[in-house]
């Protein structure tokens, strides 16, 4: 499912290989485990790769949410450093990505996705939007019920990601991913000069 797999992983879309069913069949699986420890209803798979699509759509009852957020925000996450830790869910060192290979990944991501949603039941929103306006979460995932900006929230049955899921409160808070100290004067302005460029994956 890594970038080097897209022609492959289209290619599997198109004609299934017997590799790729079993592949499938392995996630399907997975999930209906997850389902009977969890006993939960809703799974959200947010592993991020536009891959995946391709395997999902094959197995469950699929709704991509594209959330497009802007490269300034992106490439501000992607500046930070962090060390191994493990009991602080940190499973390897990430170092801070390289401005142009973050950019190269971000484009490539965006433009693979809309590529892999043709003919999916699917939705692109802005990542300020969808941060900072519950309305929008609730039409687009009603099956969690009503969500407000004053409301927490735990992420209980998370298996990995974000360090928040280790927070027993969660919390939206708007302001988190408008903040970009990480980021010198030049990156900024490198940033934004490619926010003007691709207004619609903003």
């Amino acid at each position: 499912e890594r970038n080097k797999t897209t022609l492959l992983a289209l290619l599997n879309r198109l004609y299934p290989s017997s590799s790729f069913r079993r592949y499938c069949e392995a996630t399907l699986q997975l999930f209906q485990a997850i389902k009977e420890v969890t006993g939960c209803s809703v799974i959200i798979d947010s592993s991020k790769s536009p891959q995946r699509i391709t395997v999902l759509s094959k197995i469950v009852d699929l709704k991509v949410v594209h959330i497009c957020r802007d490269f300034t925000g992106v490439l501000n996450s992607a500046k930070a450093f962090l060390a191994k830790d493990i009991k602080a869910g940190i499973e390897t060192d990430n170092p801070p990505g390289r401005t142009w290979k973050v950019l190269t990944d971000w484009i490539f991501t965006n433009a693979v996705t809309e590529l892999f949603c043709l003919g999916i039941d699917s939705e692109k929103v802005s990542y300020k939007n969808y941060v900072t306006m519950p309305e929008l979460l609730n039409r687009i995932h009603p099956e969690i019920g009503n969500i407000s900006a004053d409301q927490t929230f735990s992420g209980d049955h998370m298996l990995a990601g974000n360090l928040i899921r280790l927070k027993k409160n969660i919390r939206i808070n708007p302001d988190i991913g408008f903040r970009f100290h990480r980021l010198n004067s030049r990156q900024k302005k490198i940033a934004r000069g490619i926010d003007r460029v691709f207004p619609f994956w903003n």
